[in-house]
């Protein structure tokens, strides 16, 4: 089900999406489909941070989520499947991980149902 927003200016929307990826009460997700999509983070799914010491003070850089996203190749839409957690990959000695993303794709159950 698709919902407009006419009456909604998108930069006030852009701007509050912006705010609340800020405070990790939702991450952006890359699916490969060029649109931006977001998943809201919750205490059961806490996304992955990474903590950084600046003199003094400790700073939180959010680097992904801790679950897997399918995405369907017909119908376009993205689907968090919090009962997966992202396989633990061992990077090379110094190498930061700044993002972490991890979409399966495929066709959902709804669109093999319209085969």
């Amino acid at each position: 089900m698709e919902v407009w927003l006419d009456t909604v200016d998108k930069s006030t929307l852009f701007r509050a999406l912006t705010l609340f990826e800020e405070h990790h009460l939702l991450h952006s997700i890359d699916d490969g489909s060029g649109q931006k999509k977001y998943c809201r983070c919750d205490d059961t799914d806490a996304c992955l941070t990474h903590t950084h010491e600046h003199e003094h003070e400790h700073e939180h850089e959010h680097i992904g989520c801790k679950h897997v996203h399918a995405y369907c190749t017909r119908c376009q839409r993205t689907f968090c499947i919090r009962t997966e957690q992202i396989p633990l990959v061992k990077m090379p000695e110094g190498f930061e991980v700044t993002d972490i993303n991890y979409v399966v794709r495929g066709i959902c159950p709804e669109c093999q149902k319209k085969k």
